[in-house]
């Protein structure tokens, strides 16, 4: 074929593979005839395809049925491999790997300032993990009789990893590289959030900084776009921090205007000329365009006029919102989002629920899914922001943060509830679960324990009784743990690559052995 044939086939391919079921609700800003040159001419099939297309299809079944997906963040290969008989998928927490695997090896809160392969590496590491263990699985039931195998469950290690992609760690190429370095490394989905790359918070602190609708639209864009050029059906997760968030980095962004403060007090001057900043924003009265309008409204007895202002304000760049106060009488009402601004230049966001729902719509073109993290387990929360986004986009798949940040004693549920919680979320369409930090927590947990008790009177006893014991006991893979690590499996490929002869296997006559006697 000639070249201009050869992109031509290219194009078409990329065409049919955008018209299969998989992308059936995604919208894409660019065209196949874009995407096809930006493809390398030896196209490799990435192994984390597997299992995403796995993923997604697992995602797609559960939301249909409003049932759900759920599993927790993993530390290290151990976890991984142990979680694999039990739960859907694996996550992999940027928070997690800030404070115990950054690539500097510098420990770190989650203020995404470790380097960019900080998660990749640690998706690297899981994923040959997975790999490993599902060809050692493979051999051991080789060597099974028929019988054998039926009545051994054979266990799914290739479970879909979901991986934290942060802001992105920069602009468009940055989202990009940061994108082809999760999914060489195994992931089988992605999440980036609309916080402000530097000054970035775990999603449970104050102080976030938004980026603009439209900046974070062009973040999923080039992730999707990444996504289309490796041939991979990765899937995407668009996080919001909408609901809790302080600032809002520029207002560049119409859909942005109605969630901006502004001061109604001009008397008290500006954020920055105050004396005492902690006491400005009261006295300034900060609030949302809209709200200082309906005050207004109110104050003049014009309270009927305050509903559809709002349904109609809450939906207009600010220049559009004046003109209709001005229609209706209140276009003198003093609002400045200027007086407000931080030291850093960023406009103040008052967060809710309904911005949430706004730029989860906004970014439902491109996510497979959206997760809108919140401050509290409330489910009625949850019912609004399900609610208005499936009144717009009824087949978008939501994602829900159980997060070890909660307080899950004081959000106001009994055991029966918090139970219940995830069937509660299932039931709207919110169908990715994930607890991010449970691997760090549990592993903190045996630990402290454990030293404490081995670092006291009993010694190794500590070690028999609260570890070895209930290994035995509960019928945990690593309590014989040369076999766990491969070590049969490694001596079957030496016997076999040495037809037999060789004489340095190495479970014979290993310690391990003991542990088949009857006790």
């Amino acid at each position: 074929m000639s070249e201009e044939q050869q992109l031509a086939q290219r194009v078409a391919e990329v065409k049919r593979w955008w018209q299969s079921p998989r992308f059936k609700y995604t919208k894409r800003p660019y065209t196949a005839e874009q995407v096809a040159p930006l493809r390398q001419s030896q196209m490799v099939e990435q192994a984390s395809n597997y299992t995403a297309k796995k993923l997604y299809d697992l995602m797609r079944h559960k939301f249909d049925k409003r049932e759900f997906v759920h599993t927790f963040g993993a530390l290290d290969p151990v976890q991984v491999v142990q979680m694999a008989p039990h739960l859907d998928c694996v996550y992999v927490s940027g928070w997690q790997c800030s404070s115990t695997a950054s690539t500097s090896n510098e420990p770190g809160p989650d203020f995404a300032d470790y380097p960019a392969n900080t998660v990749p590496n640690k998706v690297d590491q899981l994923f040959r993990a997975q790999q490993f263990h599902d060809r050692k699985q493979n051999e051991e039931r080789g060597r099974m009789t028929p019988e054998e195998r039926a009545r051994t469950p054979k266990i799914d290690y290739m479970k879909g990893i979901i991986a934290d992609g942060d802001t992105g760690f920069g602009g468009v190429t940055s989202v990009m590289k940061m994108m082809k370095m999760q999914i060489e490394a195994g992931a089988a989905a992605v999440h980036i959030e609309d916080q402000l790359p530097g000054a970035k918070k775990c999603g449970h602190m104050g102080g976030k900084v938004l980026v603009p609708v439209r900046e974070h639209y062009d973040r999923l864009s080039a992730a999707r776009l990444q996504c289309d050029i490796m041939g991979v059906e990765t899937v995407l997760i668009a996080r919001t921090d909408a609901e809790s968030a302080t600032f809002l980095s520029n207002n560049i962004d119409p859909r942005d205007h109605p969630f901006i403060g502004g001061a109604t007090n001009p008397a008290v001057g500006t954020l920055e000329d105050a004396t005492n900043k902690e006491t400005w924003h009261a006295k300034a009265g900060v609030k949302r365009y809209s709200d200082a309008v309906a005050d207004a409204m109110k104050a003049a007895g014009k309270g009927n006029l305050v509903a559809d202002w709002m349904k109609q304000s809450m939906k207009m760049d600010n220049k559009s919102a004046r003109a209709l106060a001005a229609k209706l009488g209140f276009g003198g009402v003093f609002w400045c989002w200027d007086m407000p601004r931080s030291r850093e230049g960023f406009y103040v966001a008052i967060g809710g629920i309904d911005y949430a729902v706004m730029r989860a719509i906004a970014f439902s073109d491109l996510a497979d899914s959206v997760w809108c993290e919140t401050a509290h387990p409330y489910i009625k929360e949850m019912e609004e922001f399900a609610g208005g986004c499936h009144a717009a986009r009824p087949n978008l798949m939501l994602a829900y943060n159980l997060s070890p940040s909660f307080n899950w004693d004081a959000a106001k549920m009994d055991d029966a509830a918090i139970q219940r919680f995830q069937h509660d979320l299932a039931k709207l369409g919110i169908n990715y679960h994930f607890i991010t930090l449970a691997g760090f927590h549990s592993n903190a947990l045996i630990i402290d324990q454990l030293a404490k008790a081995y670092g006291g009177e009993k010694g190794v006893l500590a070690y028999v009784q609260m570890i070895q014991r209930e290994e035995r006991r509960l019928g945990v893979s690593t309590l014989t743990h040369q076999k766990w690590s491969g070590a049969e499996y490694c001596d079957n490929m030496m016997s076999i690559a040495t037809a037999g002869g060789a004489s340095t296997a190495s479970l014979k006559g290993a310690t391990e052995a003991q542990f088949k006697a009857k006790l």
